[in-house]
């Protein structure tokens, strides 16, 4: 919804090898056809095609034959921030619509829906202090996914999360992971049919 094929497949492997990814990157009109069904609902959901690996690592196993590249790039991180910047800030998206496509269609659409994806009593206490006035630069050298590059590297960032609280305990504060590694659980989540009947 961002990232145009226009500029970034390029014919230097190190460059077009980052951004092979599910689906595909699209030309311009096809971004603006994306988040009108965004705002419009025809679209219910933003996820990443998150892939933690390394250009200088497993992505290699493709220089000399395409079909070999391994699928996906390092984008969970920058989630929030890209539909928040590119999607509010533009007017693309109402901020209701940003928290419902961010937080509460993808926890309906897993079945994990209200622990998730919810604040209520019962729900989990995953809470995000959102900063909608922070503003910097997308780059690799402040990123926390662990990998070589960022496939946002360069781009404008408008807000950012101040604090994010998992289960009620603050895990992030200012950017930084400030949690206990182990602190995740696994979520058995409803068949996908009877999911999507709560959304």
């Amino acid at each position: 919804m961002t990232l145009s094929v226009d500029n970034l497949y390029k014919p230097e492997f190190e460059e077009a090898a980052r951004y092979i990814c599910s689906p595909a990157l699209r030309t311009p009109d096809h971004h603006e056809a994306l988040w009108k069904a965004l705002q419009k609902g025809w679209l219910r959901a933003v996820a990443s095609d998150h892939c933690g690996i390394d250009i200088k690592g497993m992505k290699d196993y493709g220089r000399n034959d395409f079909s070999k590249i391994p699928n996906g790039s390092p984008s969970v991180e920058n989630r929030l921030a890209i539909l928040w910047t590119y999607g509010v800030e533009k007017g693309k998206i109402s901020r209701q619509r940003f928290v419902d496509v961010f937080a509460t269609a993808p926890a309906k659409f897993n079945g994990i829906f209200p622990r998730k994806g919810h604040i209520d009593v019962g729900s989990d206490a995953d809470i995000v202090i959102f900063n909608p006035r922070w503003k910097g630069i997308i780059s690799n050298k402040t990123s926390l996914h662990q990998v070589d590059y960022s496939i946002f590297e360069g781009m404008e960032q408008i807000g950012r999360s101040e604090k994010v609280y998992l289960r009620g305990r603050l895990v992030a504060n200012e950017g930084k992971f400030v949690g206990v590694k182990g602190q995740g659980q696994y979520i058995d989540g409803e068949a996908y049919g009877a999911a999507y009947q709560n959304v």
